[in-house]
């Protein structure tokens, strides 16, 4: 029985630990949506998926925006670099109440 419920709290202690792990975009693990940037808003991302879908990103002083530069490979821009109709990558986690907040977007470059 102990030897149960010695097993158990390393579970979930260990559970808790990885919990703070996933603050530092290169180490975390997140959901991916791709699509056209359709309008940005403030702090208010709207991202077209398909024809019929859309979905709203929220982005913080914690988001990371990258763009593909030729043979320098990826660097980090500025939201204002961003603009609509351009396809993107987001990665995304859940807000506490419930809205998508964007970690990662990346600016895909043009097929050639």
């Amino acid at each position: 029985m102990l030897y149960r419920i010695g097993i158990c709290c390393l579970l979930v202690g260990g559970l808790c630990l990885g919990q703070g792990r996933a603050t530092d975009v290169s180490k975390g693990v997140y959901p991916t949506s791709r699509g056209v940037l359709k309008s940005l808003s403030g702090s208010l991302l709207f991202l077209e998926t398909d024809d019929e879908h859309e979905m709203k990103f929220r982005i913080t002083r914690k988001t990371k925006i990258f763009s593909f530069q030729g043979g320098q490979g990826h660097q980090e821009i500025k939201v204002s670099a961003l603009h609509p109709g351009q396809t993107i990558s987001i990665d995304m986690q859940s807000g506490l109440d419930g809205s998508f907040e964007a970690v990662r977007i990346t600016v895909e470059s043009p097929k050639q």
